[in-house]
């Protein structure tokens, strides 16, 4: 496989797997474009007997997420900016401001986990990741990560309420 089926390839989910942990539309673009950058310039040395190719990319997405993060010194779940371009869109005010509302929500709860329950979450749920997938990729084992996700999703539960998740 050539660069270009990769990019077409992984780019959407490398793109939401990003959007979710950053929200910032800018932001993410940026840093997909920086993985993207660190896949093209890395892509001759890819080997496929040392790692599949999929956790190879999702690995250079999390240290580039990682990366940023420790440069800036933010909390990932707090920005909530971008929210004009739901108005921009057509959508009523009232039902921007009740999806702002439930964002929020959503945020002040994933925020009151811990960053490995965060990184988890957005593997199982925006990537579509099997437990053993992700097992793979964190060096955690596959029991470890079901409990974790587990007690992470009883937290937003307790948090949210039963009918939010």
């Amino acid at each position: 496989m050539d660069f270009e089926e990769v990019y077409d390839k992984y780019f959407a989910r490398i793109y939401n797997y990003i959007r979710y942990r950053v929200l910032a539309r800018d932001a993410a673009d940026d840093l997909v474009a920086a993985v993207f950058e660190k896949v093209l310039g890395k892509f001759d040395t890819f080997d496929p007997a040392r790692a599949p190719l999929e956790p190879w990319l999702f690995a250079i997405a999390r240290n580039t997420l990682n990366d940023y993060f420790r440069r800036r010194k933010i909390l990932a779940w707090l920005p909530l900016g971008d929210r004009e371009e739901s108005l921009a869109s057509g959508e009523s005010v009232e039902g921007a401001a009740q999806k702002n509302e439930e964002n929020a929500r959503l945020l002040a709860a994933l925020a009151k986990l811990s960053g490995q329950e965060r990184e988890l979450i957005a593997m199982k749920f925006t990537l579509g990741q099997t437990n053993r997938e992700i097992a793979a990729q964190t060096s955690l084992g596959e029991s470890n990560v079901g409990i974790i996700l587990f007690r992470a999703m009883k937290k937003l539960k307790a948090e949210l309420g039963p009918e939010a998740i």
